[in-house]
């Protein structure tokens, strides 16, 4: 009974997300070696994800990797994945980190207009004996006429934990904090976003870690006046063949500022041979307090030149994957977080058939203080030529417990009656 009183608001709660996400989107499959079924907003409140479990202190933390996969027709609109996950009972706090991205043209190489992976919303919905974390999730692939069948995978880390076992709460989970800005081709290839939060969010011996949610590159529209039957256009949407993609989450876990206000500062690519005007969107949420631990790497960008004198020919066009660990990690818990990526083709820029970068088969041992983790990539055209460079840091979040209130020693109080 509690389980149906549960699902009933949960999905009260995904009907809401539903009406934030694009409209319906159709039933009729598309013609690809996948060859799997678009499901609608609403026939994926029934499906619960499957994701893994990485580490579980069973009544204190748990920790699980997922992925999901959406392809669309066309790219008039963004493909919008639904998803819930069933969470241990006693998770009463929880949250969703964007991990890695896979976006792919299904019928051929085409130019780019824009690359979109966002978790647009998240919440943990909380009842008697049971808990559930659910987020909406948008990605998009496109070129200048939005005509072209797409596939989108996601892949995240979803944690949950019991918040009397820690001093810890998540800030802007359920829409993230979003900043955006345009970039102009005058102010160089590295686009630099700055985010202070705030004021009085840090408090005493709180830290902080900032949370990747997700990004949106756009190539800004440009006059245009190709073969066509309708005249030239003064703002048409434009693409380009991509040399480099990339995106730099930097952060400190304190404040530098004595108001106690968190700041942190986003830089990202995206870049033909040339530097275009584009958009960029890019999306966080956060965790506070004296629980959180944080290892931060930054990965500084670079841009791209064309080099077509000295460079390798030979064809790649595979998913390349390596194994990475990390020593030195004096927490109870820890959660990696994808924070830095760079993709960019060797020689000059290409056309686009798929690209993405992403991290899986997560392993953290508390007891040697150490993380495994692979991370997979990719970026080719059609033929797999020229091959890629790919590069990526991972910022580690930790926690570590407190004892609970009923563990907690109360002071010593001494009374003393004196007799008459």
């Amino acid at each position: 009974m509690i389980r149906h009183t549960l699902m009933l608001f949960a999905l009260s709660v995904l009907l809401l997300l539903v009406a934030c996400a694009s409209k319906t989107q159709e039933k009729k499959p598309v013609d690809s070696a996948a060859g799997s079924k678009i499901a609608t907003p609403f026939e994926q409140l029934s499906l619960k994800t499957s994701g893994k479990t990485v580490l579980e202190d069973a009544g204190k933390f748990i920790l699980i990797e997922g992925s999901k996969c959406m392809q669309r027709e066309n790219g008039a609109e963004a493909a919008t994945i639904l998803q819930w996950i069933e969470m241990p009972s006693y998770v009463d706090n929880g949250t969703v980190v964007l991990n890695g991205w896979d976006l792919r043209y299904l019928q051929s190489e085409r130019e780019v207009n824009s690359m979109r992976v966002d978790i647009t919303h998240s919440k943990l919905v909380k009842n008697t004996g049971s808990a559930m974390l659910m987020f909406e999730v948008q990605g998009k692939l496109t070129d200048q006429n939005h005509k072209d069948a797409y596939e989108f995978c996601v892949f995240y880390s979803a944690f949950g934990y019991h918040s009397a076992w820690f001093n810890a709460t998540i800030e802007s989970d359920y829409s993230g904090i979003e900043m955006s800005a345009l970039q102009n081709k005058n102010q160089g290839a590295v686009a630099t976003l700055e985010n202070t939060g705030s004021k009085g969010t840090l408090k005493g011996n709180d830290a902080i870690a900032i949370m990747p949610r997700g990004f949106d590159f756009q190539f800004d529209d440009t006059f245009e006046c190709k073969w066509r039957f309708s005249s030239c256009k003064w703002a048409d949407r434009a693409d380009y063949r991509l040399l480099q993609a990339a995106y730099s989450l930097s952060q400190t876990g304190i404040s530098p500022n004595p108001d106690g206000s968190p700041h942190w500062v986003t830089q990202t690519i995206f870049k033909d041979n040339a530097t275009r005007t584009h958009r960029i969107k890019t999306r966080a949420a956060l965790i506070r307090g004296s629980s959180v631990k944080l290892r931060p790497d930054f990965l500084a960008l670079n841009p791209r030149s064309t080099n077509t004198g000295d460079c390798r020919k030979n064809s790649d066009g595979i998913v390349r994957t390596q194994t990475f660990r990390i020593n030195d990690l004096p927490y109870d818990y820890a959660v990696p977080m994808l924070t830095g990526w760079d993709l960019s083709y060797e020689c000059e820029n290409q056309q686009v058939q798929r690209a993405g970068i992403w991290i899986h088969d997560i392993h953290f041992d508390p007891r040697s203080s150490s993380m495994e983790y692979k991370v997979s990539s990719i970026l080719r055209d059609q033929d797999g030529a020229p091959g890629f460079n790919a590069a990526h840091r991972i910022t580690v979040l930790g926690l570590n417990r407190i004892l609970p209130p009923a563990q907690r020693s109360a002071p010593e109080i001494n009374i003393r009656i004196r007799g008459h």
